[in-house]
């Protein structure tokens, strides 16, 4: 009965070690699958350039940098703009303080890629592709649908 014993402990040894070369396996091959998705390369990359903008105004609230998300995504959705987010992005004098260089930030990139996930999957579009325009300040950042504030006008934020 011992031998059968070490037996039994050497294969349930084996059969460990076994299930987690397998799920590390699987780990990997999904991983690379993942990085050679064109989908995912380009909102990668979509979502590394987004957060470059926020960078500008990084120091507003979450609500806030969702809601500058959103003014991009309406312009490219908007045919009096480039109709790519890159040539949006690229646009000159358009976003507070953007320089192409700026750093991407983990949770700047964070809000880009759920934001970029909505708006490409059209899961959930908070506001008409009208609001173009933008009031910003520190403390706030809200849309509007009118580049000539007055009578009118709509404004709008995340949240709301």
């Amino acid at each position: 009965m011992g031998l059968l014993q070490k037996a039994l402990e050497t294969y349930a040894v084996w059969f460990e070690e076994y299930k987690i070369e397998q799920a590390e396996a699987a780990e990997k091959a999904a991983r690379e699958a993942v990085e050679t998705d064109p989908y995912v390369i380009q909102l990668n990359a979509e979502a590394e350039a987004l957060s470059r903008v926020l960078y500008g105004v990084k120091d507003n609230s979450t609500d806030d940098l969702k809601t500058y998300c959103w003014c991009v995504f309406n312009r490219v959705d908007n045919p009096n703009y480039p109709s790519t987010l890159e040539d949006v992005i690229a646009q000159p004098s358009q976003w507070m303080r953007y320089d192409p260089t700026n750093p991407i930030l983990e949770n700047l990139y964070q809000i880009a890629r759920e934001q970029l996930d909505e708006w490409h999957t059209n899961t959930h579009r908070p506001v008409s592709s009208e609001y173009v325009f933008m009031n910003w300040s520190k403390n706030d950042i809200c849309l509007r649908d009118n580049f000539y504030e007055g009578s009118g006008t709509h404004y709008w934020r995340f949240g709301q």
